[in-house]
């Protein structure tokens, strides 16, 4: 008979709710169940089965081997700790990259992330992009009054996940800067943003990112050539973009607590023997923390032609899995669906375009994810046809969305 090898991590844990993986290694034909505790209590128990794109790519049987939790939350208590372990067994799971045999969860955090943009428009026109801006005519900012409002809700959701840009390009907003400054500075570590650098900034800007004591910053990096750079960017200047670079590598060590820098990099047939080398050059020279490597979701305004030309194809996706085993910097890759994939084509991301008919969504996938726009409208993720408030005219944005989750 042969003896169970039971892995596995606890990847989030907040009140409401907790997701990880778990799987027995000497089995991987079959799915564990997972217990979950909220202190010294069991509350819940759930099988790890659901499908997880980076459980298979890492060898880890089927990817069928993930679990999402609903957890109930200890009454009268702000924070407690999370704990799970295989059904049967004492093999509790680590948490994440601390590795730690718990996860503290506070109360307060009842929200999965909020993708907020505080502008409507971006200085690109990437031809990839999943918004359509072809009807955008004129750049509309977030006011520091409508911030305000929003404000009450950076502390619902976890590190890293109150987003300051999701579709569009941040750095184009001026107060992007006054708005770090305005989060309590206990709240700093929730804010995260996604720039592509391709704008020359002041040397000022840089050092109120470095200042301010946000979690992280994203940051587009598709290639170091600079005539394929202005395709992929759109008649953007790679030396402007590397000048950003290289700025943020010399003010951001000045200062005692800088934002982890992430790169992201779309992985096409045009920047495919690259990617292993900008990884490399991130870390080396730009401060990378880590990297991603994604791929393109088919929107139905990206052109057949930019589709055929750059889209891997199945067979280059493995190459560039090959290309990248072994490489000693910390990265994921993001790989596309396994089916469907290139049949299946998306509407764009203009979700704000979207008619609304008001109705709370029940029932909801917890924990909820909101969208947020630049006038103060917020919709919750995957369910945008169903609400639509704006934060101005509400009079506690957080109790209102405690109330839609329950809590």
């Amino acid at each position: 008979m042969r003896k169970s090898e039971y892995r596995g991590y606890i990847d989030t844990a907040m009140a409401t709710f907790a997701t990880g993986w778990a799987a027995d290694f000497s089995d991987l034909d079959r799915a564990v169940d997972v217990e979950i505790f909220a202190d010294r209590d069991l509350v819940a128990t759930v099988p790890a089965n659901r499908h997880r794109n980076d459980l298979l790519h890492a060898g880890v049987g089927d990817g069928c081997h993930g679990f999402e939790a609903h957890v109930p939350s200890p009454t009268g208590k702000l924070y407690w700790k999370i704990r799970a372990r295989v059904r049967g067994s004492n093999s509790f799971l680590r948490c994440g990259d601390s590795g730690r045999l718990s996860m503290r969860v506070d109360n307060r955090v009842f929200l999965r992330r909020i993708a907020l943009d505080i502008v409507n428009n971006c200085n690109q026109r990437c031809p990839f992009c999943l918004v359509d801006y072809s009807d955008v005519r004129k750049t509309e900012l977030m006011t520091t009054e409508t911030f305000a409002k929003l404000l009450p809700l950076v502390s619902t959701v976890p590190d890293g996940d109150f987003w300051f840009s999701c579709l569009h390009e941040p750095t184009l907003n001026p107060r992007l800067n006054e708005f770090m400054h305005m989060v309590p500075a206990d709240c700093r570590k929730k804010i995260s943003f996604t720039t592509n650098m391709a704008r020359k900034l002041p040397e000022s800007e840089l050092a109120g990112w470095a200042s301010a004591g946000i979690h992280h910053i994203n940051i587009s990096f598709d290639t170091m050539n600079p005539e394929l750079f202005a395709i992929l960017r759109t008649n953007g200047r790679y030396r402007v973009f590397e000048e950003n670079l290289k700025a943020m590598a010399r003010i951001f060590p000045q200062y005692p607590d800088p934002p982890l820098v992430r790169y992201i990099t779309m992985a096409f047939r045009s920047n495919l023997n690259e990617i292993p080398h900008i990884i490399e050059e991130t870390h080396r020279h730009y401060l990378a923390f880590e990297s991603e490597i994604r791929y393109t979701y088919n929107v139905e305004h990206i052109t057949d032609d930019f589709r055929r030309e750059h889209y891997l194809t199945k067979d280059e996706w493995a190459v560039l899995d090959r290309k990248l085993k072994g490489i000693p910097y910390r990265f994921g890759i993001a790989f596309p669906p396994e089916n469907g994939y290139e049949e299946t084509i998306l509407p764009s991301a203009n979700y704000f375009d979207i008619q609304t008919d008001l109705i709370p969504p029940r029932p909801l996938d917890f924990p909820l994810a909101l969208r947020g726009r630049h006038d103060g409208t917020l919709m919750v993720e995957g369910h945008e046809q169903r609400l639509r408030i704006n934060a101005n005219s509400c009079a506690d944005p957080v109790a209102y969305f405690q109330n839609i989750c329950g809590t």
